[in-house]
Formats: structure tokens, C-alpha cells, sequence
């Protein structure tokens, strides 16, 4: 594995650390049939919390939003990303994540829980910028990930939902490598409060699971389809909505195993 890009900023790469608190920064890149985005990931975290802050995604310059025609004949509409602040919270003594989500418009709080990581940690072995680190993979929601650990960062989160290493997650993708995650930089003693890891739940706040949430973002995608066909004149069959959501990412459910 080549080392990541040349200006990671690293801070006291080899110090081994107890209760401090770290601040990584991700770059995440995701490439579909219909486009290729990325976006920065910031993840601030102790020994037992963590809080991450997604920014909106972009679109790589190969592709534009809006509507375009495909040589099938078939129409692709790729939506601009809202701009939601959009914070997930997480403690190391659980399998939870606490998600809040938040416009102009909206306001919830989405709680997925009971995730759950096989981690199959490996003898292979490489570095990601001074850092040694050590490949185990999983598999989760439908997809295999493999992620490269420094035990050097004893911190056991990562970037999006995934945790649970002795050590902090400097590397991840999936088998096919259309989704990656790579640490761009990396603070080992950010100034952080614990209070400052702990979720923030306003009182107009709609609370509700990540099923109830999955179903209610399905339902206005339909019903924005249903819209769009009507101003095609009935070419529904003919068009896609491209979005960029974590339903990209996970294949299967485990609510959907019984």
C-alpha cells in the first residue's frame, strides 16, 4: 500500500498515548455507476467518545449535476447534496450511533444501533505515512471493508460507522475499492472538553431509529420520481435520480435478515 498524499500533517507521529484526544481528518471518495464524489470527514475522539462531522459531498469535475442523457436513451439527474449539518456521535461501550441532522428545514436525531463488527485482524503489515499499520478486515451491512489500524493510536474508531480496532483506522475501502476513506491529517492532541463528544439533542429535535429514517428518505425519493416522471410525460422508466446516501454503501440490513 503506497503511502498517503504528501502533506498529511502529523503531530508527534510516534507518541503513544493515554487519555489525550485526537482530531482526523478523512478524505472520502465514492464512485457509482453514475458518479464519482468525495467528501472530508472530520473525526474528534477520546479513548471511549467520538464525534464526526460530514461536510458536504462534491462532485469530481468529470461530472456535472442536473439532468443529462445517456446513449441508451435513459435520462440521469444527479441532485446537488443538501447543506445539512450532519454530526454522528459514538461511545466505545456501545454498538450505537447517535446521528443529528439539521437545515433550515430539518431537524433529527437518528439512532442506529446494534452494529456489530467480526474484525479478522491479519498478520500483513505497511505504513501510512510514519505510522505502521496493520490490515483486518469485516464485513458489514453487505459489504467486505478492509481496514489498515495503527496500534500506535490506541483509539478504536474510524471514519463513517466503523470501529472497534486496538487502534485508530488510518485507511479503509471496500473489496471492489469504490468507496475509500484515507487520513489527510491528524492532530494527537487536540484541545477537545468531553462535554464537546456527547450528542447535542435540541427539544424540536424529531427523534426516530435508522429503519424509520431509511424508510421515510425512501418514501420522498419515490414520491420526488413520481413528480419527476409527471414532467417527463411518463418517461419514468427511462430516468435516475443519483444520490449520495449510505443506502450506496450498505446492501443489506440486518432487520431485513429475519
Amino acid at each position: 500500500m503506497k503511502s498517503i498524499l504528501s502533506n498529511i500533517l502529523i503531530i508527534f507521529p510516534f507518541f503513544v498515548f493515554g487519555q489525550n484526544t485526537i482530531m482526523a481528518e478523512y478524505l472520502h471518495t465514492s464512485e457509482t455507476s453514475n458518479a464519482k464524489m468525495s467528501k472530508r470527514i472530520v473525526l474528534y475522539a477520546s479513548n471511549e467518545k467520538a464525534k464526526q462531522v460530514h461536510f458536504k459531498s462534491q462532485l469530481n469535475e468529470e461530472n456535472e449535476y442536473g439532468a443529462s442523457l445517456k446513449e441508451d436513451g435513459s435520462i440521469s439527474i444527479i441532485e446537488k447534496p443538501s447543506d445539512f449539518n450532519n454530526v454522528w456521535y459514538y461511545k466505545a461501550s456501545t454498538k450505537d450511533i447517535v446521528k443529528s441532522v439539521v437545515n433550515s428545514n430539518t431537524n433529527y436525531i437518528v439512532y442506529d444501533t446494534g452494529l456489530d463488527y467480526d474484525w479478522e485482524i491479519t498478520d500483513e503489515v505497511d505504513s501510512v505515512g510514519n505510522y505502521q499499520v496493520i490490515k483486518a478486515t469485516t464485513y458489514f451491512r453487505g459489504r467486505a471493508l478492509i481496514a489498515w489500524f495503527a496500534p500506535a493510536i490506541p483509539i478504536s474508531f474510524g471514519p463513517w460507522k466503523i470501529n472497534g480496532l486496538p487502534g485508530l483506522i488510518l485507511k479503509m475501502y471496500d473489496e471492489d475499492r469504490k468507496f475509500t476513506w484515507t487520513v489527510t491529517k491528524l492532530n494527537l492532541n487536540a484541545e477537545l472538553t468531553e462535554d464537546s463528544l456527547e450528542p447535542q439533542i435540541s427539544d424540536e429535535a424529531k427523534e426516530m431509529t435508522y429503519q424509520e429514517g431509511l424508510n421515510m428518505s425512501r418514501k420522498a425519493y419515490d414520491e420526488k420520481q413520481k413528480r419527476i416522471n409527471t414532467k417527463l410525460g411518463g418517461r419514468g422508466g427511462n430516468f435516475r435520480t443519483v444520490r449520495h446516501r449510505d443506502q450506496d454503501l450498505e446492501r443489506k440490513y440486518e432487520w431485513e435478515e429475519n
